[in-house]
């Protein structure tokens, strides 16, 4: 039996900003900090994926394989600064790929003591449950220099709305990051978020 994670709202986005709600995701994790594409960035986002497929491989054995998906990322600074104010070497990261909920902590550990012999980064990796509730989110087209763009019609959203972000900004690789062309690129981006104060 051969699953996918199938999840409309969660890996789809419109050309416009739009309110959802998420459910709790189970997820392998990863943190760090340094400039997307950096020499850390980079093993994080091979250490993920070697993960994720070592346990795809188990739960084959177990009758329960699945399709891998995207790789996302969750990113934030120190401070009140704005990102694009703040050098990309003092970005914070957390990569992301989810896995299906009948992964549980057994079946990573046995994951990871096969795969960290290859790739000792690997022993970072956690399996943690996310839930992140309301988000406004969009697709982002194009180049992730230019991503500012997507990010101000989506506050622009939530200053309409009165929802103010309760969360890290979340990106959603639907492209592969290593492969695709900049302009060709397809990035979801999300923001959890609350409802502000009522004046």
């Amino acid at each position: 039996m051969n699953l996918m994670i199938t999840d409309n709202k969660y890996y789809h986005a419109p050309d416009h900003p739009e309110l959802i709600e998420l459910e709790s995701n189970l997820y392998l994790t990863i943190s760090d900090q340094g400039a997307p594409g950096g020499s850390a960035h980079l093993a994080a986002v091979q250490a993920l994926h070697t993960s994720a497929y070592g346990v795809k491989s188990l739960m084959m054995k177990e009758g329960k394989d699945f399709i891998v998906p995207v790789l996302e990322g969750l990113w934030w600074v120190d401070g009140n600064k704005p990102v694009r104010e703040v050098p990309m070497e003092q970005w914070y990261w957390k990569l992301l790929i989810r896995v299906p909920d009948y992964v549980t902590e057994n079946h990573w550990e046995r994951t990871k003591i096969n795969a960290s012999m290859d790739n000792p980064l690997i022993q970072s990796i956690v399996l943690e449950t996310i839930n992140e509730g309301k988000c406004v989110q969009m697709m982002h087209n194009g180049p992730y220099d230019r991503e500012q763009e997507t990010v101000d019609l989506i506050e622009a959203f939530m200053k309409d709305h009165n929802l103010v972000q309760n969360g890290l900004h979340h990106e959603i690789y639907i492209s592969d990051i290593m492969s695709t062309p900049p302009e060709k690129a397809r990035t979801i981006l999300r923001h959890p978020v609350r409802m502000g104060t009522i004046l």
